[in-house]
């Protein structure tokens, strides 16, 4: 009956998740320089307020010490799936048909072997300066164009394709 009713308890509760910020480097040197003057983890974090926990600022200061920066370390995260020669084939597919969407492309891409998601392929667009677009709607053509049409056609009716060719060269 207890066991059951904590099940309960904890099944309706939501699980607590914090946004992970980057403090600016401002923010960083500020941190470096108190405990330099010999403040403790906690009362940095106190005195700066606003989700800076005390572990923060323990291993802001240890990077600190390691690297004698307190800018991010290059290279971290997830590695791309896509190499720059895949990104410009996805450009060219792209540009070659304006009108393929992004699971066109994938297929295409999955056919040579690279396997990504359309979003992906929609992310690398975006990066190389291509954006989705819904091309302009041709105007319609008003009566008078639509009369000048009907009058060329009737004088031009007996014309041989040649001698239609020969008039759009001119």
């Amino acid at each position: 009956m207890h066991f059951s009713f904590l099940v309960l308890f904890f099944a309706g509760m939501k699980a607590k998740t914090v946004k992970r910020v980057d403090w600016s480097p401002k923010k960083r040197v500020i941190a470096i320089t108190l405990r330099k003057e010999g403040y403790s983890y906690r009362e940095i974090a106190s005195k700066m307020g606003h989700g800076v926990t005390p572990s923060g600022i323990r291993k802001l200061f240890v990077r600190f010490q390691e690297t004698g920066s307190v800018e991010n370390q290059a290279g971290r995260g997830r590695k791309r799936l896509t190499t720059p020669t895949t990104d410009r084939q996805i450009s060219r597919l792209a540009l070659g048909k304006r009108q393929t969407s992004s699971g066109d492309i994938n297929k295409d891409l999955q056919q040579v072997g690279v396997k990504v998601s359309d979003r992906t392929i929609r992310q690398r667009l975006v990066a190389a300066g291509l954006r989705a677009r819904i091309p302009r709607k041709k105007p319609f053509l008003n009566v008078l164009q639509r009369q000048k049409r009907v009058a060329w056609a009737k004088q031009h009716v007996t014309w041989t394709a040649e001698q239609l060719e020969q008039s759009n060269l001119e």
